[in-house]
């Protein structure tokens, strides 16, 4: 048998020429492990598609809760405002620093910050007070910027106020006001967190000790009125309650005489039709 015809296999299977026309046979050279390689390689892509898909949920709750953390600071500080509320008349005679710690609002400083420590009071309401400006800032911050940044005219006011002198002038009210407003308009300005809290935090510092100081110069009063609420659960209740929804008149009948003045006005421009 001619050599050539021998030498055949064994070049096609080295990839050798042909042993025809000299030209090179393109062939692949196949080890034993081929086959295990190629499973190990099917494995290691049906993990890393296992992990993706698993990875998924958690990637959604850790957006969810970088961006949702200021609406659930807001919720539970509200509701333990709420607890307080209904609660006053007994924890105004009670426990009042525990009412201050449920409901650092100006008023039920005045009304029990002569009955209480100083120090104790400031140290409890100042961070409380703060954490209310924080989660404004932090729901301005992250949702009101985007939301504003996709409106033809949110473009400019975020612009407007991003600018130096605005920014300057909110963070100097922030030592002398509480304004949730000032809060959003700070965070959608984007003013980064160190620097809305180097002003949050002493401001709150100042209104606090300014409520309390002024609450036991005219302590002889609060102690009165939170003897008589002690005394009048029921009345002091109702009163509030009676507050409350006068409150809310007030602001729906102004609500509705603003949208008559708007609508007046609108009818007036209107060219006339003929």
């Amino acid at each position: 048998m001619d050599a050539a015809v021998l030498a055949a296999p064994l070049a096609t299977t080295r990839g050798d020429a042909s042993p025809v026309d000299g030209t090179p046979v393109a062939t692949a050279e196949r080890g034993p492990n081929s086959a295990g390689d190629g499973e190990a390689t099917e494995a290691t892509m049906e993990r890393s598609a296992v992990g993706g898909v698993a990875g998924e949920p958690t990637a959604g709750w850790s957006r969810w809760a970088a961006r949702g953390w200021p609406v659930l600071l807001l919720a539970v500080l509200y509701g333990a405002g709420a607890v307080g509320l209904a609660l006053l008349t007994r924890l105004a005679h009670g426990a009042p620093l525990l009412l201050v710690a449920l409901r650092p609002t100006w008023s039920v400083m005045l009304l029990v910050g002569g009955s209480v420590p100083f120090v104790p009071a400031l140290l409890i309401a100042v961070p409380l007070r703060a954490l209310v400006r924080v989660g404004y800032f932090g729901v301005a911050r992250n949702d009101l910027r985007s939301v504003l940044t996709l409106r033809p005219g949110g473009r400019r006011l975020v612009d407007a106020l991003s600018r130096r002198s605005t920014e300057r002038a909110l963070l100097y009210a922030c030592l002398i006001n509480a304004n949730p407003a000032v809060d959003a308009a700070l965070g959608g300005g984007g003013v980064s967190w160190r620097r809305f809290l180097r002003f949050v935090v002493p401001g709150m510092a100042i209104q606090t000790s300014a409520y309390l100081l002024a609450a036991r110069s005219v302590s002889p009063w609060g102690r009165t009125l939170v003897s008589w609420l002690d005394g009048h659960v029921t009345e002091g209740l109702l009163l509030l309650f009676a507050a409350g929804a006068l409150r809310l008149t007030a602001k729906a009948l102004l609500a509705r005489a603003r949208r008559r003045g708007a609508t007046r006005a609108g009818l007036d421009q209107a060219p006339d039709g003929g």
